[in-house]
């Protein structure tokens, strides 16, 4: 097995679950240590950002980051599962227009609440509530928070199918999200279409496919990837120490980032330490990656 550490942002194709794509590009790689940042579904396609490596340690950091997808919308049609993998179980005969869609989106557009789908990969007493739903077995999904930051509708397809874009939060789940706008309308709706194409720093532009990666095996180093973020290095021996140990920090005793807006990486004897930001006036650490 290879030492290799980055990122890798996979083109995640329709049909394979998250999982078949990490150990998919395990075998490529010849590396256990990969995992990626947010479940896509399998009906879904597009952007998957795994780390490979010490690249693994920002998985909090990426969880957390915003996501935007492209989707296709069935209105009058419901599956069991809300996409196209599920059976159908009712249909309606509605003529929906881009008007009655307009008058609604408004409304979906901020901090909203939604219940996640019972065919997602929600954990349930320790089981993937699309396991549990999968058996029969009747159980209750909390509604969430999340924020939809804009929603715009693209373009009508045919009679009832419309193409939307949507820049949300983490969390937000697409089908949940197009049920509820449906409702809204007085209709059902089920999205057989969703691609993501952006979470975070990773773009379906800069996407690779299983097959380009295996051709190339080429990472994104963490450095390129936040190479807008400074890199400080530490000279002073004691808060050298004091940054390998992980010691809380105050701003004070670190002159040259009590300024900095935005976050940085640590390097002790020109290796990295860390990504960090500043808190309250507490030097943060976000990400460890130190190790002796």
């Amino acid at each position: 097995m290879t030492n290799l550490t980055g990122f890798v942002n996979i083109l995640k194709p329709t049909g394979m679950t998250s999982s078949d794509v990490v150990c998919k590009v395990k075998k490529i790689l010849g590396t256990k240590k990969v995992g990626h940042f947010g479940t896509l579904d399998p009906a879904a396609s597009g952007v998957l950002p795994l780390g490979v490596g010490k690249g693994t340690k920002f998985f909090d950091y990426f969880l957390s980051k915003d996501k935007e997808y492209v989707a296709q919308v069935e209105f009058g049609v419901l599956t069991d599962s809300l996409d196209s993998f599920g059976e159908v179980i009712e249909t309606q005969d509605v003529d929906v227009t881009e008007e009655q869609i307009k008058s609604v989106l408004p409304k979906f557009v901020g901090k909203i609440t939604q219940v996640p789908p019972k065919y997602s990969a929600i954990k349930i007493n320790g089981e993937k509530a699309c396991d549990l739903a999968r058996k029969g077995i009747e159980f209750e999904i909390k509604s969430r928070e999340i924020e939809i930051f804009s929603i715009d509708l693209i373009e009508k397809v045919s009679k009832n199918r419309y193409l939307f874009k949507v820049h949300c939060s983490a969390g937000t789940y697409i089908r949940t999200l197009f049920v509820d706008i449906a409702e809204a309308i007085g209709v059902i709706s089920t999205t057989p279409v969703i691609i993501r194409t952006k979470s975070g720093r990773f773009t379906n532009e800069t996407a690779v496919t299983l097959e380009m990666l295996e051709q190339n095996k080429e990472l994104i180093e963490i450095e390129h990837l936040f190479s807008d973020f400074e890199k400080v290095e530490v000279k002073d021996k004691e808060l050298s120490k004091k940054f390998l140990c992980g010691t809380k920090i105050s701003v004070n005793e670190f002159d040259e980032i009590k300024d900095k807006k935005q976050p940085f990486f640590i390097y002790v004897n020109n290796s990295v330490v860390g990504l960090y930001e500043i808190i309250d006036g507490k030097i943060s650490q976000i990400v460890y990656l130190f190790e002796n």
